[in-house]
């Protein structure tokens, strides 16, 4: 079944003898009458097929399906337990896949098109019109023939466009997370899963024996060079000529890892096949970081500020999944051999993004800052996509594996309009317990059913009930989606268990209570309202007092210093606070933190964020065993209430004491 056929299935089956038009149908699920005939057919086929009424077409035209409550229940356990196979996509969908037909084939027949697609002739030919207009704005002509379509580029183009679309639809989040249905059609219809299986443990054995560490992005991408370069090679697809720029070694372990995969595919690869790939290591090799060293910047304090300022937008501790932090670190770190070469005539695909996931984007749109302003470089929404990605898959993580969230609809404005809003909440919600009321029906609802909804939803304010409720507009616009995703992350972060376990790698330090202090801060390292005339004597102060413990050197202090100079006052995260810090000399340097509250503000250049009263000054090396203490200042750093507190503070105790019960809050 597809996603349409799901969708009617639901809808049916969602109320006894429910009723429908074919323009209720048609605005629902944005199709046309002939697809919606189309698909109930195939569904009648298997209600007959496994003993069930099936939809009736009554006289007046209207559509129903004539079973039993119970005889419904059946019907949507059993088909929804058929494989989501065959999508519906949108234009700009179709449009990605056609273009990924015409490199990977030499000619696509309208044929091959509508039966991929599953598609009519004549968006065929409207999808054509499209793809013909991208090229022709990339200076590719579309050639049309009486067999079909073709283009005429190089077999490097063809390679490059097929390599990064999958690497940007297949692998973005870093596991199998599926953000729309093209994902799993281009895993089939290309039938990578084989060559992956088979790559996969020769890429690792590879890097083992060549003592060659690729991780992350750049993992990902160096497997579908290969899954693509095999599956080109066995069409008898090779590369006529390609030049030697790399270097001896790099060619020769090119050579090397493709002598492991000929044996595989059991077919020859001739030497220009080396040099390929040997330019794709390349870039992998020369543009793993970002242009701003990050040795220079310590990026686990960057990132985990992103994620600590996106997760108080979504009421979510998405800065404790430790798997999406891993993964946001190793896409930064390798975003410029991702996007190197990128081929020119794919759209971007955040729009869809967008439409989805509202609040994610609003959200990772107004933090971008952080990761600008650090890494010194301005992101795309393209390149913001994938960002988004990372976020959305760990939110869609936390949405699923939860308890079950009910969601309650009050509607008074007919049948058609609680169905549609009905279906777009379990879409954009991630939310399969949705039930519509009217207003008339709430009070006797809610008196009767147990456990009562997680969230109402409603057209009209609702009165003297303690369940968050969110008033919206029957056509739920993108600002009204924006509010209900942010109610409900609010109202599932109680319910969450998961994040809140710690990773295995801190599980020992967690169960001995001596490994680990009380507070990211003692007494004896706060000072209150001390003197400092220039940003550079305000971070002398605070690493002063470090310095006096024995917990930090000049050396260190001048080398914060020299961080600011270089790349500018990027730690300024929030108003009116500085976390000062650099990269630790030491391969391991345990976590130590000072506190200063300056008399009168001192300026370090930041417009959005100066003048700057709080300085936090630590010391940490960029290792795992120090991320925790690193959240825990971020996250005290980042709390709105923080301050109010801090600046009624009179003593050294009292500023601790607000500090370790916030601690515990968080």
């Amino acid at each position: 079944m597809n996603q349409k056929q799901y969708q009617l299935v639901t809808l049916f089956t969602s109320s006894e003898k429910k009723k429908y038009t074919y323009k209720e149908l048609e605005e629902m699920l944005h199709i046309g009458k002939r697809s919606i005939n189309n698909y109930i057919a195939e569904i009648n086929d298997f209600l007959h097929e496994n003993g069930f009424h099936k939809i009736q077409i009554l006289p007046d035209s209207t559509l129903v399906l004539d079973s039993s409550i119970n005889e419904l229940g059946m019907i949507r356990k059993r088909y929804y337990s058929r494989p989501l196979y065959e999508y519906h996509f949108s234009s700009e969908e179709r449009t990605s896949i056609i273009k990924l037909l015409l490199c990977r084939q030499n000619l696509v027949s309208t044929s091959d098109i509508i039966r991929s697609l599953d598609i009519s002739k004549k968006t065929c030919l409207s999808d054509m019109k499209q793809v013909a207009k991208d090229l022709e704005q990339q200076d590719i002509l579309l050639i049309t023939t009486a067999k079909g379509y073709r283009i005429d580029v190089s077999e490097v183009f063809r390679r490059d466009y097929l390599i990064n679309s999958f690497h940007t639809f297949l692998n973005v989040a870093g596991d199998h997370s599926s953000f729309s249905g093209i994902d799993l059609w281009i895993s089939r219809h290309f039938d990578l899963d084989a060559f992956k299986l088979q790559v996969f443990p020769i890429l690792l054995t590879w890097q083992k024996d060549n003592h060659i560490h690729i991780e992350g992005y750049q993992f990902y991408q160096l497997l579908w060079i290969l899954v693509v370069t095999a599956e080109r090679i066995k069409q008898g697809n090779h590369l006529d000529a390609f030049p030697c720029a790399s270097d001896r070694r790099t060619v020769a372990v090119s050579r090397d890892l493709y002598l492991r995969i000929q044996r595989v595919i059991s077919a020859s690869i001739p030497e220009e096949e080396f040099y390929f790939l040997a330019s794709y290591i390349d870039g992998l090799c020369l543009t793993n970081l970002p242009q701003t060293p990050l040795g220079i910047i310590p990026s686990n304090t960057v990132i985990h500020t992103f994620l600590v300022n996106v997760s108080h937008d979504l009421k979510l501790k998405l800065a404790n999944d430790v798997k999406l932090y891993d993964q946001l670190s190793a896409h930064i770190k390798s975003f410029f051999s991702l996007l190197e070469r990128s081929t020119s005539f794919d759209q971007s695909f955040y729009k869809e993004l967008e439409d989805e996931y509202p609040a994610i984007c609003k959200s990772v749109k107004n933090n971008l800052y952080i990761l600008e302003q650090s890494f010194h470089r301005t992101y795309s929404e393209n390149e913001t996509a994938f960002l988004v990605m990372h976020i959305a898959a760990a939110v869609s993580k936390i949405l699923t594996e939860r308890q079950k969230f009910k969601i309650l609809l009050i509607c008074d404005t007919g049948a058609a309009a609680a169905s549609y809003v009905t279906n777009k909440l379990k879409y954009y919600c991630k939310v399969d317990d949705v039930q519509a009321v009217t207003s008339f029906e709430f009070k006797n609802y809610m008196s009767r059913v147990n456990p009562p909804p997680n969230l109402i939803v409603s057209f009209y304010p609702v009165d003297e009930i303690s369940i968050p409720v969110v008033v919206v507009s029957p056509g739920l616009p993108p600002e009204d989606l924006i509010k209900l995703q942010e109610k409900m992350y609010e109202s599932r972060k109680d319910e969450n268990h998961i994040l809140n376990k710690r990773s295995a790698r801190f599980s020992e330090a967690q169960e001995a209570p001596s490994s680990k202090s009380s507070s990211i801060i003692s007494p004896h390292l706060i000072a209150l309202d001390l003197y400092a005339g220039t940003w550079k004597d305000a971070v002398q102060l605070g690493g002063s007092l470090l310095m006096q413990e024995g917990l930090m050197t000049q050396e260190y202090i001048d080398s914060i210093v020299k961080n600011i100079e270089i790349n500018g006052p990027y730690f300024v995260f929030w108003p009116h606070i500085a976390l000062a810090h650099a990269n630790a000399s030491a391969e391991f340097m345990p976590f130590s933190a000072s506190l200063i509250r300056l008399k009168q503000p001192v300026f370090f250049g930041n417009e959005q964020n100066d003048p700057v009263k709080y300085i936090f000054t630590f010391i940490a090396s960029d290792t795992s065993e120090n991320d925790e203490k690193i959240l825990s200042v971020i996250n005290v750093a980042s709390s709105p209430t923080l301050f109010q507190h801090l600046d009624e503070a009179k003593t050294p105790e009292e500023v601790y004491g607000i500090i370790h019960e916030l601690e515990k809050k968080l």
